[in-house]
């Protein structure tokens, strides 16, 4: 009887330990507009390492190095509609389907030695000129 004790004891202590360290653990991560924050490689690169390969990518795509020229390239999707920036949710959508595209068709990018979209590649660009 005292081993069950123990065992409920543990287990509850463990459960409210837990539940501060993940609040404080998920609000370490900022929340960026989706326009800026490539959705998968901002989930495991810092921001320094987004921002060197947007610098990287603008190095190397001159014609691009500019924020109002990245911003029309990502909110223009394949029928060359443009969606408003304001609409996070439909620029969050646009970025994935692009970047999906990207990904199919092979219109990749290698910038610090990572391999990606060139939709994510622009989307690092213009997040190394905020």
């Amino acid at each position: 009887m005292k081993r069950r004790k123990f065992l409920l004891a543990t287990t509850a202590a463990l459960a409210v330990a837990a539940v501060p360290t993940v609040w404080y653990l998920r609000n370490q991560k900022k929340n960026y507009h989706p326009l800026l924050m490539p959705e998968e490689l901002g989930n495991f690169c810092e921001e320094k390492v987004i921002r060197e390969i947007g610098i990287s990518y603008r190095k190397q795509v001159a014609a691009e190095d500019n924020k109002a020229k990245l911003e029309q390239l990502l909110l223009t999707d394949d029928a060359g509609k443009q969606v408003a920036y304001a609409d996070k949710e439909a620029v969050a959508l646009l970025m994935e389907k692009k970047t999906l595209s990207d990904f199919n068709s092979s219109n990749i990018t290698i910038q610090g030695g990572w391999v990606i979209s060139v939709t994510e590649a622009r989307q690092c660009a213009l997040f190394s000129l905020t």
